[in-house]
């Protein structure tokens, strides 16, 4: 079972690898920063027993809401560059489709 080359095409492979590695380089940025955070949790909030429950859910609590305000940013954007890519796109578009009218339309000059 293989696959042909339109289904090739559409998976768009290069960006599922780019995607990739870019969730792996995500989870080293979050690994990086874990220490940090409930540092500064713990620092902000301290406690008078050794239970940490409290600041771990501050902190779990916190970094969702950065992420998912930082993953609208990056929605947004997109969005915006999507739309120009197309206004840019179509620009292109229109130039070939006029150039294509103009190779099948018969110059008054012309003889058949």
């Amino acid at each position: 079972m293989g696959l042909n080359k339109e289904d090739f095409e559409k998976l768009n492979m290069r960006g599922i690898v780019i995607s990739s590695m870019m969730t792996a380089f995500g989870l080293v940025v979050a690994l990086a920063w874990k220490d940090t955070i409930n540092a500064t949790v713990a620092y902000l909030m301290p406690d008078n027993n050794d239970g940490t429950l409290q600041g771990m859910y501050v902190t779990a609590i916190a970094v969702t809401a950065l992420v998912m305000g930082l993953a609208m940013l990056v929605l947004k954007l997109n969005a915006r560059v999507e739309k120009e890519i197309e206004r840019v796109q179509s620009f292109f578009d229109d130039e070939d489709e006029e150039d294509s009218k103009e190779s099948y339309v018969k110059k008054p000059d012309e003889e058949a």
